[in-house]
């Protein structure tokens, strides 16, 4: 079980990078379906930061399978060694989702619902992630 585990997090790693599309996607339709100025602005900076995040993430992530993938490696590696780099790798995707929906919610409050139906309806922000 635990080097399924480890396949799945080299091989599959935490989906952080395919986020950055969906998100790219969102700025998209923010810029051409908010029409009121404060508005636009004030949900394209929440982006932005959303984008950060999931940028950051992803290298941080990156950089925690290399580390996970040497420990593999290692004859004299323990178990209690890759159950800390795990359990680390596990507090930092947690800390990371927390983030964004925090993020989320901050992008909600700045939008009215008619807005937020725009940005996010059918075929348009999410359609890459049901696609994948």
């Amino acid at each position: 079980m635990l080097i399924a585990t480890l396949v799945a997090l080299l091989f599959l790693g935490s989906g952080a990078s395919m986020m950055i599309d969906g998100i790219d996607q969102t700025k998209d339709s923010i810029k051409s379906e908010i029409v009121d100025e404060s508005a636009r602005k004030a949900a394209l900076d929440i982006v932005e930061k959303l984008e950060d995040t999931a940028r950051d993430y992803a290298k941080a992530d990156a950089n925690d399978e290399k580390v996970l993938l040497k420990l593999v490696q290692q004859y004299g590696t323990t178990n209690a060694d890759l159950k800390n780099n795990m359990d680390a790798s596990y507090q930092n995707r947690l800390q990371y989702q927390q983030q964004m929906l925090a993020l989320r919610f901050e992008l909600k409050d700045k939008l009215t619902r008619e807005q937020w139906d725009k940005v996010f309806s059918k075929g348009k922000a999410v359609s890459s992630v049901n696609n994948e």
